[in-house]
């Protein structure tokens, strides 16, 4: 029985001291991995570390180089848009010289106008005051020579005489003119209408133009 007994305490002890044994050398062993990794942590911690300064200084350095850009832009934009009111400012001031030298043509154009029109008018008043004429009744009536006489006058014309024809016969008004003085006698002529015409004087006198009217 005590044999036994010690057979199995025996048996017991060694399994026991087996067991702790075995025990012990996987503890021993996942110590050591655990150190391992817990060092291969810290390293990958470092590494991720030195990976997030990196990263924050490109973030940093990407930030400046946008906002170089951005005033670059902005500078650019601020050039050309006063490059742009110069020009504007440039053209508007060339078409505000434009349209004042446009007006002051106008003006030059309207006044030298104005002026050759005033002249043409002295010229034209100084030709017929100058010309001297007389008027004749061709109906043997004097009231007929009295009023074609305020006709003219009204005209601009110097009426010298008035008189009656050595014929009462004329049908129409009859301008005789004296050979320097065609072109205003077929003027006056042309003044009077209707079917009025104007002829040469055929004899000597010491008027420019003879008007012989009727009715």
């Amino acid at each position: 029985m005590y044999m036994r007994t010690l057979c199995i305490f025996t048996l017991v002890f060694c399994l026991a001291t087996s067991g702790c044994t075995a025990l012990n050398y996987p503890d021993k062993k996942s110590t050591e991995e655990l150190q391992r990794s817990k060092a291969s942590i810290a390293q990958l911690n470092e590494q991720m570390s030195a990976l997030n300064k990196e990263l924050t200084l490109l973030k940093s350095e990407m930030q400046k180089m946008k906002e170089a850009e951005a005033a670059r832009k902005d500078s650019s934009v601020a050039g050309e848009t006063g490059t742009s009111k110069e020009k504007e400012a440039a053209v508007s001031e060339t078409g505000k010289k434009e349209q004042v030298k446009e007006v002051d043509i106008s003006k030059r154009d309207e006044m030298k106008k104005s002026a050759d029109e005033k002249q043409a008018v002295e010229e034209k008043e100084t030709i017929l005051k100058n010309l001297k004429v007389k008027v004749l009744s061709g109906n043997g009536k004097l009231p007929t020579a009295r009023q074609m006489s305020k006709r003219l006058i009204a005209m601009g014309y110097k009426v010298e005489d008035i008189g009656t024809a050595t014929r009462t016969d004329y049908e129409v008004n009859t301008i005789y003119f004296a050979s320097d003085y065609k072109t205003e006698g077929q003027r006056l002529a042309a003044r009077l209408g209707g079917k009025t015409i104007a002829k040469p004087l055929t004899w000597s006198s010491v008027y420019h133009i003879i008007v012989v009217a009727v009715p």
